[in-house]
Formats: structure tokens, sequence, C-alpha cells
């Protein structure tokens, strides 16, 4: 079964990375049976988004698959110009515009922010967009690298609150208060995934893979055969953790490995508790499975912070949504519905499959599910 072995990946990596990064290259394709028609394998290899990209898509027609590529990677490329923050775009846009009122966006960005509003409170402030007060105070590149003062973190904290920011999709607007900036580190490079397959399937694609740095969407099947995606273990290389079968959905993992530093024997990584203002200390790794990339890629993030205690239940309340973490012990824990992929020993080998919600059960009193958790919002290809 083809298998693409996903090493654990950070959300915007700044690093540069080598051309083939640790266990990501797909399994050879198997001999093709005689009588088979031929299947044509066309790809891409680059870096965008601060990370490397690599799209693979197959089909019969060679011709087609290379335009939907390449117009796969423009798309990519365009949410990249429209979301950086390291650079003009129209996110630094609105960010100049902070305590001026409400502040004409770009109708993507409406939706995202208005969305990672709806995470930050299923995630009770986990997740949070406004992170970058405190962000801009860390410099994982510095040489020596030296965390801030408690003291400069604390005077930073009062700017970071997710539920400040205002968007009004119907006027098509965004308030963002004085002195507070945001930042879409934590969900960006998975939209741009949902994206960039949207338009390969705008192309005809039925068969593809698009993974940004460990954040991964795939669709359809591999010649013949289901895509999987082989979860490492965070402190052993070598340790392969779960092996995820994943068709028309999406697997990321974020993790406190790819960018820290270590001083005086503590670790300080880039996944930031919006809480404290210091790198978060829930777990080590966690894999998100869900319909859509961005959706994934924000959970990931949020569950970092979480831990697996206050986590696994929220993941529990959400349809199609699955999570595997590693706590700070090594230990790995799962959600119901990847216990039989994982090893036993988490907290999770007790918990029972999730019971299907009725269409007409009340919702939740509290942490309500987030936009895209259940129906995937159009152009998402998953059906």
């Amino acid at each position: 079964m083809p298998r693409v072995a996903l090493a654990p990946l950070i959300t915007l990596a700044l690093v540069s990375l080598p051309p083939l990064l640790p266990g990501q290259a797909p399994a050879p394709p198997p001999a093709r049976t005689p009588g088979e028609s031929a299947v044509e394998l066309r790809s891409r290899r680059l870096g965008v988004m601060g990370t490397e990209l690599f799209i693979e898509a197959l089909g019969p027609d060679a011709a087609r698959l290379e335009a939907a590529l390449d117009a796969a990677v423009a798309e990519i490329r365009r949410v990249e110009d429209l979301m950086t923050d390291w650079r003009p775009s129209p996110l630094m846009t609105l960010n100049a515009a902070a305590g001026r009122g409400p502040q004409p966006a770009a109708p993507e960005l409406v939706r995202i922010l208005g969305q990672a509003g709806e995470l930050h409170t299923f995630t009770r402030g986990a997740f949070d967009v406004t992170f970058a007060a405190v962000g801009r105070l860390w410099d994982f590149k510095a040489k020596p690298p030296r965390p801030p003062s408690r003291e400069a973190v604390e005077a930073a904290l009062p700017f970071v609150d997710g539920r400040r920011i205002t968007v009004d999709a119907k006027q098509g607007t965004v308030t963002i208060p004085e002195g507070m900036s945001v930042g879409l580190g934590g969900i960006a490079k998975g939209y741009g995934v949902d994206r960039a397959m949207a338009i390969l399937m705008a192309h005809g694609i039925t068969d593809a893979m698009v993974n940004a740095g460990g954040d991964l969407k795939a669709l359809g099947r591999r010649r013949g055969a289901p895509w999987e995606v082989a979860i490492q273990h965070p402190r052993e290389p070598d340790r392969v953790i779960a092996v995820i079968p994943v068709a028309n959905t999406c697997v990321v993992t974020s993790g406190d490995y790819e960018r820290f530093f270590e001083l005086d024997g503590e670790r300080y990584h880039h996944i930031l508790d919006p809480r404290t203002g210091f790198p978060c200390r829930g777990c080590i790794s966690a894999t998100v499975v869900a319909p859509e990339a961005a959706l994934a890629d924000a959970l990931a993030t949020a569950l970092c912070v979480l831990g697996p205690e206050a986590s696994l239940p929220l993941i529990e309340k959400l349809p199609r949504v699955e999570a595997l973490m590693v706590d700070l012990d090594g230990r790995v824990h799962a959600s119901s519905g990847l216990l039989d992929r994982a090893p036993a020993g988490g907290d999770g080998e007790d918990r029972e499959p999730r019971e299907e919600t009725p269409d007409d059960a009340p919702p939740p009193e509290e942490s309500d599910p987030p936009a895209g958790a259940d129906t995937p919002s159009e152009p998402n290809p998953v059906p």
C-alpha cells in the first residue's frame, strides 16, 4: 500500500529545508498489471509559505496534470501573498489600521478571521491569532538565542485576546483594537493546502496529494491503493507511532521539535501559549485528521497548548475529526477513532467510540464546534 511517511513538521518553519525531507518521499508505485490503462504521475516540489511544498497528481492526461499542478502552485502562492505577515500584504495593511475602527478586508481574510474567532472560543483561547504581540518578542534565529524577559512578555499580554477582534461578515469588515495585530501562521498554510487541492479538482484531477511541510491533504487513491501517512515519534525518529490511511481528508502535525533552542536545560520552541506568552507545555506533538486542512492546522496548534487531558474531550465533539498526541513524557494518546491505529499505553485506550449525534440533538452548552468541523465549506474537495 503506497505510504507517505510524514516526519512531524512545524507550521510555517523558517529554516531552510533540504531537497528531501526525512521520510516524505512517497513509496515507489506498484508495477502495472497487464492490460492496466496507463496512469501518468506528475509532481512539483518547491518552497512556499516558509516550508517545502510537494504536490503529486495522477491521471491519464499528462498535459492536464501539468496545467493543474501549475495552477495549484500559483494558488497557494496567491494565498501566501494575501496572508503573509513577513512582507507587505493585505493582512499587513489590515494590521496597520488597528485602532481605526472597522476596515474593509478581502473576503478570504474575513472568512479566515471569522473561523479563527470560532476556534478561539471552541479551544477556550488556546488558538489565538492575536499572539503577534508576544510572538514578536521571540527571535529563534538570534545567535545566541535568548528568551524575552518575563516583564516584557507580561507587558505584551494585554494585547493578546482573540475575543477583541470583530469580524462583520455582512459588511466585509474587520476591526482590530489599537496596539493589537493578527497573524495567521497557525491556519494560513492549511488554508493554502485546501485551496491548492480545490484548484486541482477544478481541473478534473481525481487522485492527488498536497503536502506543505506536514499539512497534508489527500484525494482519491494512488495507482489504485489508498494513501497512507506514517506518523513518527517526535523524540524517536525511527519509531512510527501510527499509520493512518487517508482519502479525501487531511492530516496535520504540529510540535515542539522543528524551531527551538535550549538554554540552561530548558527547551524554548515556537508554539506559544497565548495565555502566558511562553512556549506551550501541553504536549510535544499533536496530529489532527480533519476534512479541512485549515481546521486541522489550527486544531493541531491548539492541542499542543492544551495537552491531551483537555484536548481529547474537545476532539470527541467534532464529527470526522480525530487526534493523536504525544505528551511531555513521550506517551501516545489517541481519540476514539484512532485507537486502532495507535499503540496501547495512552490515555485513550479506555475511550469508547463516539456516538453519532442525531440531527435534532441540541447543541452543546459551551465550546460549540467551529465552522468547517462538520460540513466543509466550498471549495473544500471533501464530499
